[in-house]
């Protein structure tokens, strides 16, 4: 069996391919479901109210998409309270490799440079193995605690949702 290791060392060398800020956080799981499969979940906007932590609705604004829900796509969060969060698809590689970027707006002067990298990679016992990655700047030390923080809930919470509804038997 392969380690889960060498899919993240894969998806950080695919992600420093878009940005030169500082890896912060990495999640990586085995999911019982095809790449495909979870590839076309994770990377279907008007789905991530189901997994995302605290996103009560969602939508693309795919005004200046190259395709819907693509690169150029600005995925749209609606949570409980304050304006929507904006994540600008940056690379749209079906079915593997899906980037997107926070505005810094969206980011409460936390950190900037924020890049979220998503890759799918098929396991060689079946299902998909699905790396999670959130690269940023941060904004200062104090800042970047509460930063991580939100990393931690908003990529764990995600992580553990798909792992529900993807359970690896």
């Amino acid at each position: 069996m392969d380690s889960l290791s060498e899919y993240a060392k894969r998806a950080q060398e695919a992600g420093a391919r878009f940005t030169d800020a500082p890896l912060q956080m990495t999640f990586t799981r085995h999911l019982g479901a095809s790449q495909q499969e979870l590839f076309d979940y994770i990377s279907d906007t008007d789905r991530l109210s189901e997994w995302i932590p605290g996103a009560k609705q969602t939508w693309s604004d795919d005004s200046n998409a190259k395709a819907p829900k693509q690169v150029g796509s600005v995925r749209m969060m609606k949570s409980s309270f304050g304006k929507p969060t904006r994540e600008v698809v940056k690379a749209y590689e079906a079915p593997h490799l899906l980037a997107y970027s926070l505005t810094d707006k969206s980011t409460f002067g936390l950190f900037s440079d924020h890049l979220g990298v998503v890759t799918c990679e098929p396991h060689p016992d079946g299902g998909t193995v699905l790396c999670w990655l959130a690269f940023a700047r941060p904004a200062g030390a104090i800042k970047w605690l509460a930063g991580k923080k939100i990393f931690e809930v908003a990529l764990g919470g995600g992580i553990k949702a798909l792992e529900r509804k993807f359970p690896y038997r």
